[in-house]
């Protein structure tokens, strides 16, 4: 790839940054304006963006889980802890612990066969709600981490995995 495509990507992602910015603006503006912040929970996530030449990887490809690819965005506001706002925490947390926290938001019951856990108390104070996080890719790696080390453990035959997506 030569430098000015490489600089063309950069811009372009950054013009759709820009644009997400822009209409996450609009649905805080419109909280604002109708006054929701006093019984209303905003969680906000995404998956990984793309690579831009970190470790020489470009785009979204079946590369390492890096932090620039594992360490995904995620904000919470709630009513209940509004003094929190703007503070952040450093717990092991994983995607499947959105549905619970949702669930503990309506005081409902999590199902017993979800892993996941709610991130509510989190937003009270920092701490842990697991020791360790297993994730992966379809075709790469299975990994683990407790948030500090990340053990990478691929199949021994990458091309024979016999998966289907």
């Amino acid at each position: 790839m030569t430098e000015e495509e490489k600089h063309e990507l950069k811009i372009n992602y950054a013009s759709q940054l820009t644009m997400c910015d822009h209409y996450f603006g609009k649905i805080l503006d419109c909280l604002d304006a109708k006054k929701l912040w006093k019984d209303t929970a905003l969680i906000v996530t995404s998956d990984h963006g793309l690579m831009l030449g970190e470790h020489e990887w470009w785009g979204k490809n079946k590369m390492p889980m890096f932090d620039e690819i594992s360490k995904i965005p995620l904000m919470i506001y709630h009513p209940d802890y509004a003094d929190k706002g703007g503070e952040q925490r450093l717990a092991l947390t994983q995607t499947i612990d959105i549905m619970p926290t949702i669930l503990e938001i309506y005081k409902a019951v999590r199902p017993t066969e979800v892993e996941g856990k709610s991130i509510l108390p989190l937003l009270e104070k920092d701490g842990k709600i697991r020791e360790a996080a297993l994730y992966g890719i379809f075709g790469g790696a299975t990994n683990i981490t407790d948030g500090r080390y990340t053990y990478f453990r691929y199949p021994s035959e990458m091309a024979n995995q016999e998966l289907y997506e």
